[in-house]
């Protein structure tokens, strides 16, 4: 089943058309140290992009989702603005660019759910910086696993012409192995009839934050900090979402 798809990227860019704030504040703090471009892996839509290129930082996208780019290259023209965006998996990031401040917002990095593939991207992030540069990357915690699993829940938009998306998921968690399985139905209704049905199988992986951090060291990073998110503040253990900041040394 695909992943992110159109109508799946239809409700993303109705329900959460902008970056929270305090996120994007928190993202565009840690840049203003960074001398050099910028590169947002995962960068969906654009919700983080859009902001950072509206301010004239240097910055570039890549997502795996074909839909979600040509979403942000959509709301990039309305805007005046040129993106340059790659459509590539993270584990298999290859870019002619290296970068002085890399962030992976919103939790996105848990859904590269292989563990050698979680590996991978980690090392290729790493070739991507440039000496002394800066990541910044952001995951969900063992805390954040659903409150209730097994169970379909329903969330409903009406589109800008009247046409309605429904949206359901039934989220399962899988304690051993730290995943959590939704499956997702999306549906396009126009006055009352059943046009379109997408479903996907989401796959999430939630961490430990010390094991998240032994993840970096490994991978050679270097001044590895945990926070809590957007706060820059030391963590407590029990946070459902945890920011690492890193260096390339």
């Amino acid at each position: 089943m695909e992943t992110y798809g159109k109508l799946c990227t239809e409700f993303y860019d109705i329900s959460k058309p902008e970056a929270p704030a305090d996120a994007l504040e928190f993202y565009l703090r840690h840049f203003s140290a960074a001398e050099g471009p910028v590169l947002e892996p995962m960068c969906g839509s654009g919700r983080f992009l859009i902001p950072f290129l509206e301010k004239g930082i240097d910055i570039d996208g890549v997502d795996a989702s074909p839909h979600m780019l040509q979403a942000c290259q959509v709301h990039c023209e309305r805007k005046g603005l040129r993106p340059v965006l790659y459509q590539q998996l993270l584990q298999e990031l290859d870019l002619p660019h290296r970068y002085a401040y890399i962030f992976i917002p919103a939790g996105s990095f848990g859904l590269v759910t292989d563990k050698k593939d979680a590996a991978e991207s980690l090392q290729r992030l790493y070739q991507h910086l440039l000496p002394g540069g800066k990541l910044v990357i952001e995951i969900e915690t063992t805390f954040a696993q659903p409150e209730v699993s097994g169970k379909w829940h329903e969330w409903r938009i009406t589109r800008a012409d009247g046409a309605e998306l429904v949206f359901s998921a039934l989220p399962m968690y899988d304690t051993k192995n730290q995943l959590q399985e939704d499956i997702h139905r999306y549906q396009l209704f126009n006055n009352g009839q059943l046009i379109e049905t997408e479903i996907e199988h989401l796959s999430l992986r939630l961490y430990e934050p010390a094991r998240f951090q032994k993840l970096l060291e490994d991978t050679g990073f270097a001044d590895v900090r945990a926070t809590r998110g957007y706060e820059d503040t030391k963590i407590d253990g029990g946070e459902k979402v945890v920011v690492f900041e890193c260096r390339k040394m």
